[in-house]
């Protein structure tokens, strides 16, 4: 069962108060930048702390263990969400391993059609 976001219950905030410190250790021996990682982490984090009330069959585990597994599966998940993103090149950037042949170098004009039908469609 997953926990939505909503509102801590008094029980939750506390542990989420008393446990917080384990987001930045957590961030600091991943070495993730707290600018761009503490979003996808303290998400995943306060669901952690729902669950851990709505699901029992969990204190069988220490807290701290099944909060670091649930972050590290969150970061995990955003990085492949990141490497199925489109990747955007400049055509001035040099083609790894071909002694500084750019991308705008290998454009045909074959290549070139499409970017006519590009601008025309739009």
């Amino acid at each position: 069962m997953r926990a939505s976001l909503s509102p801590l219950s008094p029980a939750e905030q506390t542990l989420a108060e008393q446990n917080f410190y384990m987001v930045n250790r957590f961030l600091s021996a991943q070495r993730l930048s707290s600018d761009e990682w503490f979003d996808v982490v303290i998400f995943r984090y306060l669901l952690t702390v729902k669950n851990w009330f709505r699901r029992p069959e969990l204190y069988k585990y220490e807290f701290s263990t099944i909060v670091w597994k649930a972050m590290s599966s969150a970061v995990h998940n955003e990085r492949q969400k990141q490497d199925r993103r489109i990747k955007t090149i400049s055509l001035d950037a040099p083609i790894p391993g071909t002694d500084g042949l750019t991308w705008g170098d290998i454009v045909t004009d074959d290549n070139q059609n499409y970017s006519i039908y590009a601008r025309s469609v739009c």
